[in-house]
C-alpha cells in the first residue's frame, strides 16, 4: 500500500504541475505516456517493438492523437482521418508482400490498439484546450468513482459485478464509486459551476462519466485476461502499467466530449 501510495504522489507530483501550464509542455507528456501505453499493449498482442509492424502502430497511433494544429504544415484536404484511414490501407497492402508475418487478424489487432490509445488520449489535450477546470471537473470525477469504488468495495463489497472479468470488483463499490463521485461532484460545482448544469444534470452526467470509466476498467482487465497477465506493465510499481492507470480515462473523455455538446 505504501508503495501505491508513493508512486501516486509522484506521478501526480509530475502530472498536476504540467497539467496546469498546459500548452506544449502537456502536449507533450500525453505524447510521451501514449507512446508508453501502446508499447504495453502492443506487448500484450506479443508485437517486437523493433518491427515494421509496431512502426505502423505508432505512426497510427500518433495520427489519431496529435491536435489538428500539428498537421496544419499540410494541405487542408488532408484531415487526421483521411491520414489514419490511408495509414491503414498501407498497412493491410503489406500482407501481400509479408504474408507469412501479416494477416488480417493482427493488422485489425494493431489498428485497433493505435486507435483505442491515440484517440483516447486526443480528448486527453482535447480537454485541456476546453480550460483547466474543465479537464479538472472530469479528472476529479474519475478519481473520486475509483477512490470510492474501491472503499467501498472492501469495505461493504458482496456481489461480484463482473466476476468471469474482474472477480474483485462489486456491484457494492461500483455503486459506491458513482454515489462518492457525484458529492465530489456537488462541492467543484459550488465552488465553480462552469457548466452550469441543473441538480439533475449533473447527477445524470456523473452517472454517466462514472460507468464509461468502470467499462474501461472492465474492458481492459478482459483484455488483460484474454492474454494471461496480472498487469500490462511494470513501469508504476504498486499500480502496475500506464494501461492499467488510464484505462477508465481512455474511455470517459471521448463520452465526456460528446455528451456535453447536448447539456
Amino acid at each position: 500500500m505504501r508503495l501505491r501510495t508513493l508512486t501516486a504522489l509522484v506521478a501526480l507530483a509530475i502530472f498536476i504541475p504540467l497539467l496546469v501550464m498546459g500548452g506544449s509542455a502537456f502536449e507533450l507528456l500525453v505524447i510521451a505516456i501514449a507512446g508508453i501505453t501502446l508499447f504495453e499493449l502492443l506487448s500484450l498482442l506479443a508485437v517486437n517493438f523493433f518491427t515494421v509492424e509496431s512502426l505502423f502502430a505508432y505512426v497510427l497511433m500518433y495520427l489519431a492523437l496529435l491536435p489538428q494544429h500539428y498537421l496544419d504544415f499540410l494541405p487542408e484536404q488532408l484531415d487526421q482521418m483521411t491520414l489514419f484511414y490511408t495509414g491503414v490501407v498501407i498497412f493491410l497492402s503489406l500482407m501481400v508482400h509479408r504474408p507469412e508475418r501479416l494477416d488480417f487478424s493482427l493488422i485489425a489487432k494493431i489498428t485497433l490498439a493505435a486507435l483505442y490509445v491515440g484517440r483516447g488520449y486526443h480528448f486527453l489535450i482535447l480537454g485541456r484546450e476546453m480550460g483547466l477546470l474543465a479537464i479538472l471537473f472530469v479528472l476529479v470525477i474519475i478519481w473520486s468513482n475509483d477512490t470510492f469504488a474501491y472503499l467501498t468495495g472492501r469495505a461493504i463489497g458482496r456481489r461480484p459485478l463482473a466476476p468471469a472479468i474482474s472477480p474483485n470488483k462489486t456491484i457494492e463499490g461500483s455503486i459506491g464509486g458513482i454515489v462518492g463521485a457525484f458529492l465530489v461532484s456537488l462541492i467543484f460545482d459550488y465552488f465553480f459551476n462552469i457548466y452550469q448544469l441543473s441538480f439533475l444534470g449533473n447527477l445524470i452526467l456523473v452517472i454517466l462519466l462514472c460507468l464509461a470509466g468502470q467499462m474501461g476498467d472492465l474492458v481492459e482487465s478482459s483484455i488483460k485476461r484474454q492474454y494471461h497477465v496480472k498487469d500490462s506493465g511494470k513501469l508504476l510499481p504498486g499500480h502496475g502499467g500506464f494501461l492499467d492507470r488510464f484505462d477508465n480515462i481512455l474511455f470517459v473523455l471521448p463520452i465526456f466530449y460528446f455528451l456535453m455538446a447536448f447539456f
